[in-house]
């Protein structure tokens, strides 16, 4: 279900435990708000890839993906772009995630 490593080369890092280990410096948005996230929004997330597939060096880059789907407990998209550090993902991939995983909205939906 959720990216890993092992299965998709990436994974998605945790906004909600980056923002409990640096209240004061990274914002994100209220929980009740990625909780409740709509088909259309643009959200944005930040993957850790290889840089490529069954490299042991790291790309860490924060995009936009598109939601597409909207589950009990989870989100699907597409991403919006592609990265500059890695050829692991593209653009138009889809992608699940979670609420946790959102660090930002684009204004426009919000």
């Amino acid at each position: 279900m959720l990216p890993t490593y092992e299965k998709d080369h990436y994974q998605l890092d945790n906004g909600e435990e980056l923002n409990k280990e640096y209240t004061s410096t990274f914002w994100i948005p209220e929980k009740e708000v990625r909780e409740s996230l709509k088909v259309g929004y643009l959200v944005k997330l930040i993957f850790r890839m290889e840089e490529t597939i069954g490299s042991d060096e790291v790309s860490v880059e924060r995009m936009w993906v598109q939601i597409t789907d909207v589950y009990p407990n989870y989100y699907q998209g597409k991403l919006d772009n592609d990265p500059t550090g890695s050829d692991c993902v593209h653009c138009g991939q889809l992608v699940t995630f979670q609420a946790c995983h959102v660090i930002d909205i684009f204004e426009e939906n919000t």
